[in-house]
């Protein structure tokens, strides 16, 4: 069996960076359960499917990741139960606020759910996985906690909110470069988990990146460079 190796630190920690935001629906037949604890700054209620009208746009707005597995999709809609798991924290010196989410998770799936929707990062799990990627190994695994896509020239991040920070966005990145365009990316996502705070002159080789304006999902926001950017290696 593979053995976990944590490390909730924030060696990079600068205050002032921002609230950690968490958010996660688990499905499954959860009506029966014994719920588990709830640590200080997480709440953790249980509601018959369908009871209330805001999941489906949420459920909705993740199901291009879900669409690839008919399966995982069919559980979902088939579960009589969701599990809401949310938090919030001030300005995080550590990671302990992750910790503390993934017990409780890791405690409804051992319980029977049968599927994970990590809201801020717009990522589905199935139990088994949920157990490789996210309980066992190095922990927090980073990347299990934050999406990186690419479509449209667009690269863009999810689930840097729970670390209490932005998220990242790219923009005219050439389809060719996409790939390329991945590697400043999961540096940035390695840094500001790790806490960096982001703030005037925050930049990854020539991206310099400005706090995105108006409304909607805050995020940090570059163009992309001609021509592209030199291999960064990865933190």
């Amino acid at each position: 069996m593979a053995v976990a190796m944590e490390d909730w630190s924030r060696t990079a920690f600068e205050p002032g960076g921002g609230d950690a935001t968490l958010f996660y629906l688990v499905f499954g037949e959860l009506g029966p359960v014994r719920l588990p604890p709830t640590p200080a700054g997480l709440s953790l209620t249980v509601h018959p499917q369908g009871e209330a009208v805001w999941v489906d746009p949420l459920v909705a707005a993740s199901a291009d990741a879900n669409d690839s597995r008919p399966q995982l999709a069919a559980v979902v809609r088939g579960a009589p139960d969701f599990a809401l798991l949310r938090g919030r924290r001030t300005d995080p010196p550590d990671l302990g606020h992750l910790r503390d989410a993934e017990s409780v998770l890791a405690a409804l799936l051992d319980a029977g759910a049968a599927a994970v929707l990590d809201v801020e990062a717009r990522r589905w799990w199935t139990p088994d996985a949920f157990r490789r990627e996210v309980l066992t190994g190095l922990r927090p695994a980073v990347r299990a906690h934050v999406s990186v896509r690419a479509r449209h020239g667009l690269v863009e991040t999810r689930g840097l909110r729970k670390f209490g920070r932005p998220d990242l966005r790219f923009h005219g990145v050439p389809p060719a470069e996409e790939p390329e365009a991945l590697r400043p990316c999961w540096s940035l996502v390695e840094r500001l988990a790790r806490g960096a705070r982001p703030g005037p002159g925050f930049s990854a080789g020539q991206l310099l990146l400005q706090p995105s304006g108006g409304a909607g999902h805050p995020a940090l926001e570059a163009e992309w460079p001609t021509p592209p950017l030199p291999r960064i290696r990865n933190a």
